[in-house]
């Protein structure tokens, strides 16, 4: 095997235990939650040493930022697939349906991204730039003078928690016949709810 070949196949090999580790490691997130989460538990989940898990992620903070961080990574890379548009409205109205699909088609992460974590967490670099992405249309709105409170923290917050149920109820209530326009309907509702009647 020549040196290539040997470095590649270490680098395969790195990569499936970093997968192994961080799939149960969010299995065990979404059981006990973050502040029940041990590397113990963890060891005895994944069959990999303690000592295994510090070289690839440093420590438990490391462990999960790395884990939110991959899956935050691929919302951003959705966000930044909605196509561009000139109306600030519009814009706010895709990013929102983008996320929310996210959110439906990864149900385990989003509860996952949900929960609280430790006090001296530090924000995640894709969160904090999937949050850039779909608070911008809500700053132009802000200096365009469209929004009907000109808190745009207020209106982000407002956004999350309406979108935050629309995803988590349907699933934990299948017994509810929900409406199959639900989701855009609301979203429309929430949005131009937030819009200045004279402005739009």
């Amino acid at each position: 095997m020549t040196a290539h070949a040997a470095e590649l196949r270490r680098q395969q090999s790195r990569a499936e235990v970093r997968r192994v580790i961080l799939d149960a490691a969010e299995s065990i997130l979404v059981e006990v939650g973050y502040e029940g989460f041990s590397v113990r538990k963890l060891v005895d989940r994944c069959g990999y040493s303690a000592p295994t898990l510090y070289h690839h992620f440093g420590d438990k903070t490391g462990l999960v930022d790395a884990l939110l961080e991959e899956r935050l990574g691929r919302l951003v890379v959705e966000l930044r697939a909605v196509p561009d548009s000139d109306d600030p409205v519009e814009k706010m109205r895709a990013l929102v349906r983008a996320f929310a699909d996210f959110a439906l088609s990864s149900p385990t992460f989003y509860w996952l991204l949900t929960q609280p974590r430790g006090e001296d967490a530090v924000p995640v670099p894709s969160g904090e730039e999937a949050n850039a992405i779909l608070v911008a249309p809500l700053d132009e709105l802000a200096a365009a003078g469209m929004l009907a409170h000109g808190d745009v923290e207020l209106v982000r917050q407002s956004i999350w928690v309406q979108v935050h149920g629309l995803v988590s109820l349907p699933p934990v209530r299948p017994d509810v016949e929900w409406h199959t326009d639900l989701l855009d309907q609301t979203i429309e509702a929430l949005i131009r709810g937030w819009i200045r009647t004279d402005a739009s």
